[in-house]
């Protein structure tokens, strides 16, 4: 039996799986190497055919209110390899701060996880789940 930190790396993933789809090309991989407390997923494909150039993203994942600076920085010392631009993205629990996250990295919001009263709680569609407000209110 795995741990709870299994279960939410396989959340992670298939929120993952969802944005950078296989069936429009992208290949996923865990990048190795890194310490074992960070998350980092190498995306690739093909731009044109099977030769071309490949558009490549590494993403991090984050289930903290606020994303420590080491998994930011992770994104920053992941090899490039020949790719002088890889695009870089946050995958965290909806409603978590992410103000401090440099512009470079684009925040990418999970379907399953959100921040409510300051807890990490599972978005689910069962009867009695509670709902998450990602946006505050704009005052009158």
């Amino acid at each position: 039996m795995g741990s709870s930190k299994d279960v939410m790396d396989l959340f992670a993933e298939r929120d993952i799986r969802q944005l950078f789809s296989e069936y429009d090309g992208w290949n996923i991989a865990p990048v190795a190497g890194l310490p074992s407390t960070q998350r980092v997923y190498r995306v690739n494909r093909v731009i044109h055919g099977n030769w071309g150039p490949q558009e490549v993203a590494f993403i991090t994942v984050s289930f903290d209110p606020v994303p420590r600076d080491e998994t930011i920085n992770a994104l920053d010392i992941v090899p490039d390899g020949q790719n002088p631009r890889p695009k870089k993205y946050l995958l965290t629990p909806q409603a978590a701060d992410t103000s401090m996250v440099p512009p470079h990295i684009r925040v990418l919001p999970m379907n399953a996880f959100a921040f409510a009263d300051g807890k990490l709680v599972w978005l689910t569609k069962k009867k009695n789940a509670r709902r998450v407000l990602t946006e505050t209110p704009a005052a009158a």
